[in-house]
């Protein structure tokens, strides 16, 4: 008797241990499978040189010396 029990606790725990396994790959694969695919080397998606979202240097400038004034010492 204690032998077809122990057998049993085997084998469900290697069932179990299967089923996470596959569970945990089927996941792994789906992910892997729904990343959008990398574009072409050259394409990084940046506007590029003279565009209207390309901020302009005196901006970038002025922001960054302005930043250190935001903070408040109380």
């Amino acid at each position: 008797m204690q032998v077809e029990s122990a057998s049993q606790t085997q084998s469900r725990r290697a069932f179990l241990k299967r089923i996470t396994l596959g569970l945990a790959g089927i996941s792994a694969v789906a992910i892997v499978a729904g990343q959008p695919k990398p574009k072409a080397a050259g394409g990084n998606g940046l506007p590029g040189p003279g565009s209207i979202f390309e901020p302009r240097k005196e901006d970038l400038r002025s922001h960054w010396t302005q930043k250190p004034s935001r903070f408040r010492l109380r």
